[in-house]
């Protein structure tokens, strides 16, 4: 899970350097790890033994950055990935307009939500509140890309019982926690899937490689 592609920023760990962004992927390639989209994540129940080597990589928020130093590397690849999108955010500065979203989506990248505003969602009592954060980001991006959003991602990864509820109502084909492990616990495991936060440590590459092994929750 990334959230920056951009200078590094002393006060910030969401932001990965387009250097060491370039050599993990680098890295995921010499050691043969195969892309994965969210569609072929799912579809394969989202677990997989270590030695499959695979991979999927998604990007929080939508950040410019992501469009012109992750996603244009990433093409130039072949390599699948995701972006899920804070409806709200779309187009102010330092945010992905439309017109690029809509470019990364006919490149064949997958479009998700992360929320129409980024509120936590576990604090929001009010149903009307929760189904419209969930439920109006989901129709606004299809709106905008003519294509069904099938994921979506927890702002800050909070989720319950109840918000897992509300985005399965939703009608999204599963979700996705910011971290290892969600805050709360899911019935249904497909809307509290976990990922692995690529941060600006993992520069060193025996860093990375724990991750990507999922490795290093055993240290």
């Amino acid at each position: 899970m990334y959230h920056r592609i951009n200078k590094p920023d002393s006060a910030s760990s969401l932001v990965v350097s387009p250097g060491s962004f370039v050599r993990q992927i680098d890295w995921l390639e010499k050691k043969a790890f195969h892309f994965l989209s969210l569609d072929e994540v799912v579809d394969q129940g989202a677990k997989t033994a270590l030695w499959k080597r695979y991979a999927a990589l998604t990007f929080d928020d939508g950040f410019r950055d992501n469009y012109e130093k992750g996603f244009s590397h990433l093409l130039r690849r072949g390599k699948k990935a995701a972006l899920f999108v804070v409806v709200d955010w779309v187009g102010q500065n330092g945010f992905l307009n439309w017109r690029e979203i809509r470019e990364l989506a006919e490149a064949g990248m997958t479009i998700a939500s992360h929320s129409l505003s980024h509120r936590w969602l576990p604090d929001l009592t009010e149903d009307r509140e929760l189904e419209r954060e969930v439920s109006e980001s989901k129709k606004r991006i299809e709106d905008q890309i003519g294509r069904e959003v099938r994921y979506f991602s927890y702002p800050v990864g909070g989720v319950d019982e109840r918000v897992g509820e509300a985005v399965q109502k939703a009608g999204y084909r599963a979700a996705w926690v910011a971290a290892a492990r969600p805050t709360r616990s899911v019935k249904n495991e497909l809307f509290s899937l976990r990922r692995v936060k690529i941060s600006p440590s993992d520069a060193h590459l025996g860093r990375f490689a724990l991750k990507a092994w999922g490795l290093k929750g055993l240290f």
